[in-house]
């Protein structure tokens, strides 16, 4: 996947590829498969989507962390057992976005009752825009791709607004009932559709 980011990133993303290495070495002496770490991880996503559903948002907080320590994963083990396929690089990303929709579907029913409702629709809207433009703009040939809201920047942001919301509201806000999840899903939903237009914009010049 093509980045063009600093070198803050590239540091952050050599570890973390680093530590998936060693993680995956013993599932592939196991012969587990890819998809089924992949499939893992989206069912984690589901259980995370329902745990924020019922309002358990630290909990499901803490499942999504899960959920997304699968995605590196994958890819490591496929590589390193030679099970690389197109077919799995598509397996992977339909499920991300299955996964997506679980996590904003849990979100939107907890405030299913509010104004949060609509900006928790924009998020998702933005989010699954991203990864749309991006997936036709390479089918149509593009190959670098700019946004500050990819995929592993939203899940990050989602883990940390859902897990600091209790602590942050309690110690810091005073007892300001979600204010840190709804200001997360706020900066999601802007800079999701932000990036998205990004993307458009620059896939206009590279694609005329």
């Amino acid at each position: 996947m093509p980045y063009e980011e600093g070198s803050f990133r590239r540091r952050m993303e050599k570890r973390g590829y680093a530590l998936a290495e060693k993680i995956s070495v013993p599932l592939v002496k196991a012969g587990i498969s890819p998809n089924h770490i992949t499939v893992v991880g989206m069912l984690l996503s589901f259980v995370s989507g329902m745990l924020f559903a019922t309002g358990s948002i630290f909990l499901g907080g803490f499942v999504l962390w899960l959920s997304a320590a699968m995605d590196p994963i994958d890819g490591t083990v496929a590589r390193l057992s030679g099970k690389v396929t197109r077919f799995g690089a598509l397996f992977d990303s339909t499920l991300d976005r299955y996964s997506e929709f679980f996590i904003f579907f849990g979100l939107m029913f907890y405030f299913k009752s509010g104004r949060m409702l609509i900006v928790v629709m924009l998020a998702l809207m933005g989010s699954i825009m991203v990864s749309y433009i991006k997936a036709r703009a390479e089918s149509l040939g593009q190959k670098k791709f700019r946004g500050l809201m990819q995929r592993p920047e939203r899940i990050i942001l989602l883990i940390a607004g859902t897990v600091l919301n209790g602590p942050i509201n309690h110690y810091l806000l005073g007892g300001c009932p979600d204010c840190t999840l709804k200001a997360t899903i706020v900066i999601l939903a802007v800079l999701t559709n932000l990036t998205a237009l990004q993307r458009l914009l620059s896939s206009r010049k590279e694609l005329a």
